[in-house]
């Protein structure tokens, strides 16, 4: 049962990033369907974690009342009508409506999930399933670009859509199958909306938060828009070489799959910096005009992010006590309200300084995740309690 458990943890983070990013490997083909329009492809990646953030902090909420087991397989099935929905979508609205929707189930599959993992395994074993969960996330979200991008090279994109969507109800089976109820059920909160109060009053938390925005910016911003410039001259890459790319993702594996040896050892601020100045190190690779260096540079600074997720993910679950679930909603909420300016935001930058912009703003923003990591992190050593007692007020250390 504890191998079939962890499994079933791993399969649930595929699940959740099998089809959310998917659109990243179709950019040529969506940027040509819409008229060449950078912003409105971007928005069509951003639409899911719109989605995503919006419906993030009442996953945890409905998790607390009606069990995270039962939560996270109806998730992973009720994404599959939208994901058939991008498949038959005719028109821009369509397709942005679905994917919309794709990100409103989300997050009762990758939040539940890491409260699930907070809950059922002791803190520092959780660290690595965490780690093993994370590497899930990393290989669903390969998969998923590499099957939409070589299903489409040949067959257009709403057959990549209808290919992601088969192979996501085939995810959902699994994990019902496999994944048991939670030993340890979760104490629904009388009073929800205080609950958030707290959450949001305790600073090292809201620091925790940002990070999750910085981290989410960073990938969005710097995998949809590399897309584009492997678009064009001296690369030309179409969809199925495109798909290939994300190869890298699996170099994210094996760093998660040891972040939480990494966690137990330093800490999770400076595992959060080395990983931010790792990114920084593979922006300024990507510069060159190679592509075997840019497919290294994006092999590293997919790595860095994940392990650097790792990191800020495990130090929500740890910190929020009782109030585990709904934190987790909230730091997810945040962490894709990154995503959301990160696939819009850039297009600007884009437009006016290119790669190099874009690279220059992911790095700045890196700045600002690394000072917040050491700002909040460090105020790991007890975890906050959710009533009866209220959590400490903003500016103080965990109780």
């Amino acid at each position: 049962m504890p191998d079939r458990r962890r499994l079933a943890v791993i399969l649930a983070g595929a699940a959740a990033f099998f089809s959310l990013y998917a659109p990243q490997s179709l950019m040529p083909l969506l940027h040509a369907w819409l008229g060449d329009s950078a912003a409105l492809a971007g928005t069509i990646v951003s639409a899911g974690t719109l989605g995503v953030a919006f419906a993030a902090p009442f996953a945890g909420l409905l998790a607390d009342r009606i069990g995270r087991r039962r939560v996270i397989v109806l998730a992973a099935f009720a994404v599959c009508l939208p994901s058939l929905g991008a498949a038959l979508a005719q028109t821009p609205e369509q397709l942005i409506a679905a994917r919309f929707v794709q990100g409103i189930f989300l997050p009762g599959i990758f939040a539940v999930t890491v409260a699930y993992i907070g809950s059922e395994w002791p803190a520092a074993e959780a660290r690595q399933v965490t780690g093993l969960y994370v590497a899930g996330t990393i290989g669903g979200g390969f998969c998923g670009r590499v099957l939409s991008g070589m299903v489409s090279e040949f067959a257009g994109f709403h057959w990549g859509f209808a290919a992601l969507a088969l192979i996501q109800l085939g995810l959902a089976i699994a994990i019902r199958a496999w994944l048991p109820a939670e030993t340890q059920p979760a104490r629904p909160s009388a009073r929800p909306l205080v609950t958030m109060r707290r959450l949001l009053a305790h600073r090292e938390l809201r620091g925790a938060y940002a990070v999750g925005f910085t981290l989410l910016f960073a990938l969005i911003a710097g995998f949809t828009y590399i897309t584009l410039r492997l678009a064009q001259a001296p690369f030309s890459l179409g969809p199925a070489a495109m798909s290939s790319i994300f190869t890298v993702y699996l170099f994210g594996i094996f760093a998660t799959s040891y972040s939480g040896r990494l966690l137990n050892r330093y800490g999770h601020a400076r595992v959060l910096a080395l990983s931010w100045l790792a990114v920084i190190a593979s922006l300024l690779l990507s510069l060159l005009p190679s592509l075997p260096a840019v497919v290294a540079a994006l092999a590293l600074f997919s790595a860095s992010l994940f392990s650097a997720q790792a990191a800020a993910t495990s130090f929500v679950a740890e910190a929020s006590g009782e109030a585990r679930a709904p934190s987790v909603g909230l730091y997810v909420t945040c962490y894709y309200l990154g995503g959301s300016v990160g696939g819009v935001l850039p297009a600007a930058i884009w437009a006016h300084a290119g790669w190099s912009g874009v690279a220059g703003m992911i790095a700045l923003v890196g700045a600002i995740s690394v000072a917040l990591g050491f700002r909040s992190f460090r105020f790991a050593s007890r975890p906050p309690k959710d009533a009866p007692s209220p959590l400490p007020a903003a500016g103080g250390t965990a109780p």
